[in-house]
């Protein structure tokens, strides 16, 4: 007999929304796509309509949220601006629903704290949707890590995004909760991958963010920061998150990790090298410098689409922990210990680059 499907939906029908939902949460086996929302009823009519033409008939369209809630759906993809993230979340937990919350999953403590207790007094399953765990090159460093090849590490990331393409003034883009955001707060992308290859959570942070702002016209908010994080395993982590770098070529996201028996980073320089392995190993004889390790973000042999094929798999992983009633590695533990150095490290910056404690919700 086939197993039940799981009946799906999605609040937040923006570019990202919809792709995520109809090409990626639908298209995972077993799930059935049953209810959309968002403000805009135009965006709803025409989610429903690219629903049908892939041969989801019957979807229902609503524009206010807690009629949505009261529909059939079991598990929904929360993917609205980021000032809607935790509150939406946490309605849909109290309303019996399996939540996958885009991040950052929180933009204060405050909202932290009461997230989590959202999540721990409901028996849904809660995932963080941090895609860039799912990539092969952070799950390849991943079993290097736990088989021993890197001993003891220090770790660092920067997350590059050019400004003449995305916030310069001249692209004439409406400004959105982007753009009032300090930069900071959107460490998740790189302390996500470290702390999960680690199997590390964060016990506190440091900020410093530069005092000039080189596109302040199309993002107010501080567009370049750094963040030092220190884990409760006692590892020192550094990340730059750059939105106001006017030279680079393309976005990118960089990782090293430094050991005590073995090195890893991701080769840096034009886009066709992004993500591959370069890496050095204390236990090779006579090995001088890197070698290059042909492993990229995307798996061999499955589509590179989204995100090098991340956004599909981390799909399968939220339903799969549905189905198989397991908590998610990604849950609301690991969203907060992603989200909140992103909000001290810039409360940091603020009192001239202050400890700050990670606090405990637990």
């Amino acid at each position: 007999m086939d197993e039940k499907k799981i009946k799906i939906g999605c609040v937040g029908l923006g570019p990202r929304g919809a792709d995520l939902f109809y090409n990626r949460l639908c298209a995972v086996e077993g799930t059935e796509p049953v209810a959309v929302c968002d403000l805009d009823a135009k965006k709803v009519e025409n989610c429903i309509k690219e629903l049908e033409k892939r041969g989801h008939m019957n979807v229902k369209g609503f524009t206010d949220f807690a009629e949505f809630l009261k529909s059939d759906v079991e598990a929904v993809l929360v993917a609205t601006d980021v000032t809607t993230h935790a509150t939406l979340a946490a309605q849909a937990m109290d309303a019996g629903k399996h939540v996958l919350c885009e991040i950052p999953n929180i933009r204060s403590v405050e909202e932290g704290k009461m997230l989590a207790e959202a999540v721990r007094r409901n028996p849904g399953k809660f995932m963080v949707a941090e895609n860039c765990c799912y990539w092969a090159h952070i799950n390849a460093w991943k079993q290097m890590y736990e088989e021993g090849l890197l001993g003891e590490v220090y770790a660092e990331s920067d997350y590059l995004h050019p400004a003449k393409e995305i916030w310069h003034p001249e692209v004439k883009r409406e400004k959105t909760w982007r753009s009032y955001m300090p930069a900071i707060h959107y460490l998740t992308h790189n302390l996500g991958p470290i702390l999960y290859i680690l199997n590390d959570t964060v016990a506190e942070v440091s900020g410093f963010i530069p005092d000039i702002n080189p596109i302040e016209e199309a993002h107010p908010a501080p567009p370049n920061g750094v963040a030092m994080v220190k884990t409760k395993k006692g590892t020192v982590i550094k990340i730059f998150i750059g939105f106001g770098v006017c030279t680079v070529e393309g976005s990118c996201h960089n990782f090293g990790l430094y050991g005590s028996k073995g090195c890893v980073q991701t080769a840096r320089g034009n886009t066709s090298n992004q993500g591959k392995t370069m890496a050095s190993f204390k236990h090779t004889p006579y090995l001088k410098g890197y070698v290059d390790i042909p492993v990229y973000p995307d798996y061999p042999g499955k589509s590179s689409d989204g995100h090098s094929g991340a956004d599909f798999i981390m799909m399968e992983d939220f339903i799969r922990c549905i189905r198989e009633d397991k908590e998610p590695a990604l849950g609301i533990d690991f969203g907060l210990s992603i989200a909140l150095p992103g909000i001290l490290a810039d409360i940091s910056s603020r009192e001239h680059g202050k400890t700050m404690q990670m606090p405990d919700f637990a």
